[in-house]
């Protein structure tokens, strides 16, 4: 009598645990370790940000790509998480918060998903990045953030 539940229960469990890692996996600092980290002339024009650094009082988890021309920088506070983007001029194609010569700055992905990301968070954090990369983009060339990367 159990063999005939047996296979359901099985199945059940199997999509279950599924979701489960699913769900754990959308973390910022999930996806920082499974991505590539970033080059060392990422680390030159982020001006040698590393991981476990303070912005803003939020630390650094993990400074990834360039993918699609866009480094991303996974930050925390507390139990918030929420990603910069540094991307090269065009390579998103919506309107950007921050902009400098040659860079388009935007932030997003929070977590947990419904999280309002403070305000003035986002503003210092974004504000400290721009200053980062304008004192290096002129000197600073990043393998994969070119027009012509692939």
């Amino acid at each position: 009598m159990i063999w005939r539940w047996a296979p359901s229960a099985l199945l059940c469990l199997l999509c279950i645990v599924g979701v489960a890692h699913r769900l754990g996996a959308s973390a910022p600092q999930d996806r920082a370790s499974r991505q590539q980290p970033a080059p060392p002339e990422a680390m030159a024009l982020l001006d040698g940000l590393q991981v476990g650094e303070k912005l803003a009082g939020w630390t650094v988890l993990g400074i990834t790509g360039p993918t699609d021309r866009v480094l991303r920088i996974d930050v925390a506070h507390d139990e918030i998480r929420f990603s910069i983007s540094v991307a090269a001029r065009g390579a998103v194609e919506y309107p950007a918060p921050r902009t400098t010569e040659t860079y388009d700055l935007y932030y997003g992905h929070p977590h947990p998903r419904d999280t309002e990301i403070p305000e003035s968070a986002t503003r210092a954090i974004m504000a400290g990045i721009e200053r980062r990369v304008r004192r290096n983009e002129a000197s600073v060339e990043v393998p994969g953030m070119s027009a012509d990367a692939p």
